[in-house]
């Protein structure tokens, strides 16, 4: 006959809980570990892509901006640029609050899926006959809610192919977004099959989550420490700095360069994008310095 703690770590993680049948003494067990890990990975692939979407246009925007409309300038750059950052200013807050009081499958997946609809919107631009400027504001606002690759995909060129059935461009300005559609769609796939939410204590006993059935209000409740609100602020403060540093880089780099050194739309896109990778790999070994001074 199996033990009470055997039978307890035997229970799926979704499954049915009754009352009381949570031993707070058990830690947890391997297929427990290794389902919250497979969880945080998911999460690591779903931020790097975030990443990659917001920054795998930025050295083609001005000149996809100046292709598709004649009319846009570079003050309306600076607007197309702003407007990723607003949509997740005014998205932020309400998917908080979403994933507070629901399971964070759903806004995660929801933003996702903006996010590739903004993309595809990116992708189309070219199709309406006036006022295009606007749905490419449009396309990186809804990007919000939801750099090395760009300069591979400047190998293909301004004119790309189309295909005529879809009214489908893909050039060097289209194919990053959608890539990141693609690779958006994919990690829904993976967010429904493979991720499962876990919370834990520093034991590594499993705490109460919104993802299992209430239990008894006699169940043992972990104690929360305070937050150091001095902290929060100021890592928001120095999160701000960075973006904005990062944003004003990427509003003028393309502009400037084209300028200042008589580059054509292809050359610029190449090489700016050639410049961010490199800060990109300049930034992982900062990373990894920092790591290994903060052990000292």
């Amino acid at each position: 006959m199996a033990s009470p703690g055997l039978e307890i770590e035997r229970q799926p993680l979704l499954g049915d809980h009754t009352p009381g049948s949570r031993d707070w003494g058990i830690i947890e067990s391997e297929e427990h570990y290794r389902s919250r890990w497979r969880s945080i990975r998911i999460l690591y692939l779903t931020m790097f892509l975030s990443s990659v979407g917001f920054s795998i246009v930025i050295m083609s925007i001005w000149p996809y901006l100046q292709k598709i409309d004649q009319t846009a300038d570079a003050s309306f750059l600076g607007w197309v640029i702003a407007s990723y950052s607003l949509g997740q200013m005014v998205a932020s807050p309400v998917f908080g609050l979403w994933s507070n009081h629901r399971p964070r499958k759903e806004p995660l997946v929801v933003s996702i899926f903006i996010s590739v609809a903004a993309s595809c919107l990116y992708a189309y631009v070219h199709v309406p006959p006036s006022h295009n400027k606007y749905y490419m504001l449009a396309a990186r606002g809804l990007m919000g809610f939801g750099a090395v690759f760009q300069t591979c995909f400047a190998l293909i060129g301004e004119k790309g192919v189309t295909w005529d059935p879809l009214k489908l461009q893909i050039n060097m300005y289209t194919a990053p977004v959608l890539l990141g559609a693609t690779l958006g769609i994919l990690n829904i796939i993976l967010i429904f099959t493979v991720l499962r939410e876990h919370r834990v204590d520093d034991s590594g006993r499993p705490c109460k989550s919104i993802n299992f059935e209430e239990v008894s209000t006699d169940e043992v409740q972990i104690p929360q420490g305070s937050i150091d609100q001095v902290a929060v602020v100021a890592t928001n403060i120095l999160f701000f700095v960075v973006l904005f540093i990062f944003a004003l880089f990427e509003t003028i780099l393309t502009p400037l360069t084209m300028d200042m050194y008589a580059w054509t739309q292809e050359q610029a896109v190449l090489y700016d994008g050639i410049i961010l990778a490199a800060l990109g790999v300049e930034a992982v070994f900062i990373f990894i310095g920092v790591k290994l001074l903060s052990k000292k």
